[in-house]
């Protein structure tokens, strides 16, 4: 396998884990997925955490009052690695938000640039239209 095809396989690995943890309502495993300082940029403005302390202070606090009192789970719908080299990739995917019975909230889709440091991928920047 290449590097660049084994960039790809460990950044939508480590989308997958994102997903997981956020599921399990890990937050240190979460945090572990964002490389710092990490940008959420949505359609409702710019975020940037510059460490894991405001990372711990903001960051699932601020995304269950988005994603709001129903939200569940969130599933990861489709995952397409768009550019790729060894240690960056973009991944377009579409991910729903649900609630307990399984049933949709909402579907967005997103873009996902991952970063490998130190041996480790994680999200250093997302972009979409969610709020």
């Amino acid at each position: 396998m290449s590097e660049i095809n084994e960039a790809s396989t460990a950044a939508v690995a480590a989308i997958e884990q994102f997903m997981a943890a956020l599921n399990a309502r890990d937050a240190a495993a979460l945090y572990d997925l964002l490389h710092l300082p990490h940008v959420r940029i949505s359609g409702e403005g710019v975020a940037i955490w510059h460490d894991r302390a405001e990372l711990e202070a903001t960051y699932l606090r601020d995304f269950y009052a988005r994603a709001g009192p129903d939200w569940h789970h969130t599933t990861l719908d489709s995952a397409e690695v768009i550019h790729s080299s060894a240690h960056k990739v973009h991944v377009l995917i579409q991910f729903t938000r649900r609630d307990a019975s399984d049933a949709a909230i909402a579907t967005y889709r997103s873009l996902w640039i991952m970063t490998e440091q130190d041996g480790h991928w994680g999200a250093q920047a997302r972009s979409s239209f969610a709020p």
